[in-house]
């Protein structure tokens, strides 16, 4: 027993790496960013063909994977060569979006179709970094870029990046996405559900480009136990992140505070202050929040509020609120249905 418990530990450490993604960047709509929304060239791949060879091993683990990996890109040096794909010969789907309302053909298809976006980037300094940023993907996502894998990801909602500053080049880049929309019995959704699981790239993807040290993180709320106390962290990413000074700014409260990062990069505030104008369904007041280093900045609009329960009733900023909605999935908005 010991002894296969060693053996799942070991493979679970060999696998991690397989299923990583970078460190998720926060508030990407407000970074300087090149959006790759638009027409993607798509392959449907129900036997996943260009994932797999005839021994079901799959390329992307293989020292030197064949030319027929989808993510290859590849083109036949001469008419003898046995490729068996050609995305620039294919019909195109819109990003975002899912495949089973886009084509007739797709309604109720389930399983694999690989996405390919080509394009050039220059970057505006030859210092920073970028990452590929994916608003979702519905719902399994391995994603290549230049036929070098960069990971993977699992869910049908969140968010997910990974770098590409040492892969992207300023021509001819290719960005290859295997999505898999397949339901499973230890998935959501599971097998036996009550809404279609639409497929495909749904949310915008972008390029974003940051300096070499940014402001990767951050979370800024009221404490809930103290209304008139502003708390949250920041959390930097790059080298030399060690005791760097970030500048907190929010002028509608006459805040302006210096705070300086922990030996990780990481710093966590509290401040007090008066007359804030709280958030609520009558008055949805947002605040101007500013976040800056000596190379990057980040702007936010958020509202202060705190929400708790007591008893059966949910208190906003210590006033009962009342919530209306129902829990019925709308599929087609503009026929019959109710949401």
């Amino acid at each position: 027993m010991k002894k296969n418990a060693l053996l799942i530990l070991a493979f679970l450490f060999v696998l991690s790496p397989l299923l990583s993604q970078d460190e998720l960047i926060v508030n990407t709509y407000n970074r300087t960013s090149t959006s790759l929304n638009g027409s993607w060239q798509y392959i449907v791949d129900p036997y996943e063909n260009g994932y797999y060879n005839y021994r079901y091993e799959a390329f992307d683990q293989q020292d030197s994977p064949s030319v027929n990996a989808f993510f290859r890109n590849a083109k036949p040096d001469n008419p003898s060569d046995l490729i068996e794909y050609d995305f620039d010969a294919t019909d195109f789907l819109l990003v975002p979006g899912d495949w089973n309302s886009q084509k007739s053909e797709l309604l109720y298809y389930e399983g694999t179709v690989w996405y390919k976006k080509s394009f050039d980037y220059r970057k505006e300094d030859t210092n920073n970094r970028v990452f590929v940023h994916f608003g979702a993907a519905n719902y399994k996502a391995e994603v290549y870029l230049n036929g070098q894998k960069l990971g993977l990801h699992v869910g049908g909602f969140t968010p997910f990046n990974f770098e590409i500053t040492d892969i992207v080049k300023e021509k001819d880049n290719f960005l290859v996405v295997k999505v898999d929309n397949k339901r499973l019995k230890e998935g959501v959704p599971t097998l036996n559900t009550d809404w279609w699981n639409y497929g495909g790239l749904t949310r915008d993807v972008k390029l974003i480009e940051t300096p070499p040290l940014f402001i990767q993180d951050y979370f800024i709320q009221l404490d809930p136990s103290d209304n008139r106390i502003i708390q949250g962290y920041v959390l930097l990413n790059g080298q030399d992140k060690s005791q760097e000074k970030i500048r907190l700014h929010i002028p509608g409260l006459n805040i302006d505070q210096a705070i300086k990062t922990n030996d990780t990069g990481y710093v966590t505030f509290q401040l007090l202050t008066m007359n804030i104008q709280y958030w609520s369904t009558e008055n949805p007041y947002l605040y101007d929040v500013v976040l800056e280093t000596k190379d990057d900045q980040v702007v936010d609009q958020i509202g202060f509020r705190t929400i708790r329960t007591s008893g059966s009733q949910i208190l906003l900023n210590d006033k009962p609120i009342y919530l209306r909605g129902i829990s019925i999935h709308e599929e087609r908005p503009l026929q019959r249905g109710r949401g």
